[in-house]
């Protein structure tokens, strides 16, 4: 069975989410923690295998905590972010610090409890203003031309199913490619994280 933690700045926002999860997907919550310091005595007792935070935690916390995982338990949880909306910026900072993927409410035409399950199938969702942040960091060459493809398409704003037919492959062969970008952006910063 699939476990969860959430870190959340509001306890009862996070116990309720957690509870929603649950009964949507039948996930076993081990606790919701406020801060790093509640969060890590959650870990002491298990390591969960999907951690939801949220980013009105203070970005210092969420950054410390995503470096703190991608650099001492690789292959540790999963981790999505909460967002009001994809172009918070602080999106992109979690995405390029170790996050698997984000949950942007105002943006979201599906549930988190669908985002949960995408994340958990190995895919990642991507809403065009993502896109248009990833292809400006990328040069175009370091990109084969379905990734090129795929990240100019959704910046313009076509739909995962639309993008993933037109490169002739499945939704989730799609998904699986956006994780894969974003893992791409944060093994370029891994020098520095390293250095840090």
């Amino acid at each position: 069975m699939t476990t969860l933690a959430l870190l959340h700045r509001d306890a009862e926002v996070g116990r309720r989410l957690g509870q929603t999860l649950a009964a949507a997907l039948g996930i076993t919550v081990i606790g919701v923690a406020q801060g790093l310091p509640g969060l890590r005595e959650l870990f002491t007792e298990a390591v969960p295998q999907l951690l939801v935070v949220d980013l009105m935690l203070p970005p210092a916390h969420v950054k410390a905590l995503l470096h703190d995982l991608r650099r001492h338990a690789p292959g540790g949880p999963l981790v999505l972010v909460l967002a009001v909306a994809a172009d918070d910026p602080r999106v992109m900072e979690a995405l390029r610090d170790g996050a698997d993927g984000y949950y942007a409410q105002a943006d979201s035409p599906v549930s988190l409890a669908s985002a949960v399950e995408q994340l958990l199938r190995g895919e990642s969702s991507m809403t065009p203003q993502i896109a248009r942040q990833l292809k400006s960091h990328f040069d175009a060459a370091r990109l084969c031309d379905t990734d090129q493809r795929l990240l100019q398409w959704t910046a313009e704003g076509f739909l995962i199913g639309e993008v993933a037919r037109a490169l002739q492959m499945s939704v989730h062969g799609a998904g699986v490619r956006i994780r894969d970008l974003y893992r791409a952006l944060q093994d370029d910063l891994r020098p520095a994280l390293s250095a840090v």
